[in-house]
């Protein structure tokens, strides 16, 4: 028995030093300014840009398959209804700082502190959670076996205590508003040392990266294309009750008419999900152009728009003073608006949300009415979201189409969500680079990727 276990070593160490990989190099990539450091996956822009610098507690790959980098050890003990996580031995943050189990507790309180649809779902399922040595207990109220599942939401990473120390793959280098930011590797990286040095994240639009993000079949050659398997919704939203309906007619008619201005780079959307899926199409009468002055002309309209569509601000700054409306602009940061909601009286805002196709129809409409009824969320909108989850247990489709249907109308009937525009992107990654895997949320896995990894 010993003398086939020494016939193996030779082997296997041939087998390593084959694989060994090319360290070192910088790739390129277009996304859309972040706001900030600050933790924020409403766009499809920012998703990627965060994963770069925040490392998740869990990923899930298109096939389903889950993994972390963080935890060497996870085991779920249904008699107790305990999930245990068991943290690698020695990690540190992008600062040499250790990553403990406390850390790991915070990041996950905070996590489920946020007004986001995920995190109500793990708050209705967690109990406690517990921090010593390198192990976090997470007890919960009910069996729960996928309970994974929830853990590998994207707005769930890993935080430091320093805003300037990073968990993820990368850390900020050098960052030039408004033309390009630096990342560089992070030695201390959980899941190990990444095979490039840098990354490049460009503002402009040409020259052409490596990967971007664009409309899908636009670039055929020297590109790869990658369906990122989602699509993003921007949403008008009125959030008081004593706006009248025509003034909301007209924004939403103004704001169709700056999608025909720009050339239509986003698809007109009449429903709260997409149109292909949803059970419901809605059309929302536009006014004339004579009609919408008319109504606006003495308004002074604030609108309030997210910073993750922070890429519309020029065209549509632009746009609104062209067309000789007081209306103002303000963009505010995701992580801030719930705070600023409360202390300002706002009455229009635009917003965006990103969903996974796959996703089943009826957990986006709650996401929706979790998430986008801020002060609105009242007892009519917890009574709706009851309501569906009840018909998504009785096993019909006939059920739960009508009661989809019937929420989607009462929303847009009831005035305060109208459903403006969807974009669906393709992501592209130059020929010259290997190929790169894509998980679940769409955002592209870099830590193999190298210059002579094919």
């Amino acid at each position: 028995m010993a003398k086939g276990k020494w016939l193996l070593l030779p082997l296997a160490l041939t087998l390593i030093f084959a694989i060994k990989p090319y360290y070192g190099g910088e790739i390129n990539i277009r996304l859309n300014e972040p706001a900030s450091f600050n933790l924020n996956t409403a766009n499809y822009s920012n998703l990627i840009f965060y994963s770069l610098i925040y490392e998740n507690f869990f990923y899930l790959k298109k096939d389903g398959e889950i993994f972390s980098n963080v935890f060497q050890e996870y085991r779920y003990i249904a008699a107790s209804k305990t999930l245990n996580l068991i943290l690698k031995d020695n990690l540190s943050f992008s600062d040499g700082k250790p990553l403990t189990s406390k850390n790991i507790q915070v990041s996950l309180k905070i996590f489920m502190g946020l007004d986001l649809f995920a995190a109500s779902k793990l708050n209705k399922t967690v109990k406690n959670i517990r921090a010593s040595d390198n192990q976090v207990g997470i007890e919960l109220l009910a069996d729960t076996p996928d309970i994974l599942s929830l853990l590998t939401a994207p707005e769930l990473v890993v935080l430091a205590e320093n805003e300037q120390s990073f968990s993820g793959l990368f850390y900020p280098q050098e960052w030039e508003k408004n033309h390009h930011l630096m990342l560089k590797a992070n030695p201390f990286y959980a899941g190990g040392r990444s095979y490039l040095d840098k990354i490049r994240i460009t503002f402009a639009e040409n020259p052409l990266p490596d990967i971007f993000l664009s409309n899908p079949n636009q670039f055929k050659d020297n590109f790869r294309e990658f369906d990122s398997g989602i699509y993003q919704n921007i949403y008008l939203c009125f959030l008081q009750g004593d706006i009248g309906q025509n003034t909301k007619i007209a924004l939403f008619t103004l704001l169709k008419r700056f999608n025909e201005a720009t050339g239509f780079k986003y698809r007109e959307l009449h429903t709260l999900t997409a149109d292909e899926e949803s059970p419901v199409s809605i059309r929302i009468k536009t006014l004339s152009p004579q009609k919408t002055a008319s109504i606006l002309k003495s308004s002074d309209i604030k609108l309030y728009i997210l910073a993750s569509l922070s890429n519309l601000e020029k065209d549509l700054t632009a746009f609104l003073k062209s067309s000789n409306f007081k209306i103002e602009t303000l963009f505010i940061d995701d992580s801030q608006f719930m705070a600023f909601l409360n202390s300002a009286a706002i009455q229009y805002v635009l917003i965006d949300k990103i969903f996974q196709k796959k996703v089943p129809a009826e957990e986006k409409i709650s996401r929706i009415l979790k998430e986008s009824s801020f002060n609105q969320f009242n007892a009519r909108t917890l009574r709706m979201l009851s309501e569906l989850d009840e018909v998504k247990f009785s096993n019909s489709q006939e059920l739960l189409m009508e009661q989809i249907a019937r929420i989607s109308e009462a929303i847009i009937n009831d005035g305060f969500i109208f459903p403006l525009f969807q974009k669906n992107y393709s992501l592209y990654i130059s020929k010259e680079w290997p190929a790169l895997e894509i998980d679940y949320y769409g955002r592209p896995l870099l830590q193999k990727t190298g210059k002579n990894n094919d």
